[in-house]
């Protein structure tokens, strides 16, 4: 008898978390209120602190790596990208209402992540290896990650 009732138990609570499931997913798509402020997506909102925060930490690198004109170049990469990074989370925070909103965060997410890629090409040009080459993998990673939450955002309003 026990055998005849744990299937069922099973598959009632594959069911539940199915449906959990779902409406986590429907719900990330909302616009939800966070600490008083509109957030169109709060996973893409959390990707692109991570990826702000990783910037941030990345530069602080800078002024131990000494005053090369590579190191220079890089930290001026990563000075924009701070900027736009912040200008991208200012406009998700806001509200983004339109595909074209969300298409133009991507595109200040692509500027962003070329911004690291030529940090690395700038030591490869010299042929040194890149002391920021481990941060930039995970902040490409992490721009990848953004990029692909933007683009679904962009087709589902």
């Amino acid at each position: 008898m026990a055998n005849k009732q744990q299937p069922s138990f099973t598959l009632a609570f594959v069911a539940a978390a199915l449906i959990l499931l779902a409406g986590q997913v429907t719900a990330r798509r909302e616009i939800i209120e966070v600490k008083g402020r509109r957030v169109t997506d709060p996973i893409l909102e959390a990707k692109l602190i991570d990826m702000l925060e990783e910037t941030e930490r990345t530069k602080d690198k800078v002024p131990v790596l000494g005053n090369s004109e590579m190191v220079k170049y890089c930290d001026n990469a990563y000075g924009m990208s701070i900027g736009n990074l912040k200008k991208a989370l200012g406009m998700l925070q806001r509200g983004i209402k339109s595909p074209q909103g969300f298409k133009e965060l991507e595109a200040i997410v692509l500027v962003v992540m070329k911004a690291y890629e030529e940090c690395d090409h700038v030591f490869a040009e010299n042929a040194k290896p890149s002391p920021f080459g481990i941060s930039n993998t995970k902040l490409k990673s992490l721009g990848t990650k953004c990029k692909q939450y933007a683009e679904e955002d962009a087709k589902q309003n």
